[in-house]
């Protein structure tokens, strides 16, 4: 019984280990913030932020796949919020494509903020847009428009792919043979060492009568 309760113990302390360093990894992706209440997360599926590093920016770069945190246009006033809004800043927004005429959701850097009668206007594009000197697309959001999501303050491509995989069919039932590999060890593992002391002791007391 007391090597199953230092297993157990042992698995406790691992698990508590692992949520801390989660933990502190979430608060430093969210902004270094624990409050979650005003973040969207997303996964980004196309490359146009994938571009060359921007090291002057917090976010330098997006890889395809990662994980964005996204801090939301507060939906009380919204003066302070865009206004704090910069040149470099990596922003989500509603987006449609004026030749497909599609509803999209987008991610991209501000490259040009401009006051228009009073309403400011953000110009945004891709970084991998940006690198090729061909490609003059960029997109332009109005604050009075409500299209802006949030900006993004933390990119993770490792949860990108966790989060990938663990939709797919082959993740889900990964995740809950983990889940219930655990159980069995904190809940029926014991049961177990139980049944089996109990049976090794009627055997030893049957060997010393014979």
């Amino acid at each position: 019984m007391r090597k199953i309760s230092i297993i157990r113990m042992s698995l406790i302390v691992a698990v508590v280990a692992c949520l801390l360093c989660a933990g502190m990894q979430l608060y430093s992706l969210n902004g270094e913030s624990f409050d979650l209440s005003d973040t969207e997360m997303r996964v980004v599926v196309s490359g146009s932020m994938d571009g060359e590093p921007r090291e002057e920016y917090d976010i330098e770069t997006i890889p395809v796949g990662s994980m964005v945190f996204i801090h939301k246009v507060p939906e009380g006033p919204k003066y302070d919020f865009y206004h704090s809004l910069e040149i470099g800043d990596v922003v989500t927004f509603h987006y449609r494509n004026p030749v497909t005429r599609e509803n999209m959701v987008v991610t991209h850097r501000i490259v040009d903020i401009s006051d228009v009668n009073g309403d400011l206007e953000f110009t945004m594009a891709g970084d991998s847009i940006r690198d090729d000197p061909t490609n003059g697309s960029v997109q332009v959001v109005y604050a009075s428009s409500d299209q802006m999501i949030g900006k993004v303050v933390g990119v993770s491509p490792t949860l990108g792919d966790l989060a990938t995989f663990l939709s797919s069919a082959n993740g889900k039932a990964i995740l809950i043979g983990l889940f219930a590999s655990i159980l069995a060890v904190i809940w029926v593992g014991p049961v177990i060492f139980k049944t089996l002391s109990k049976w090794e002791s009627e055997r030893m007391s049957r060997k010393e009568r014979d």
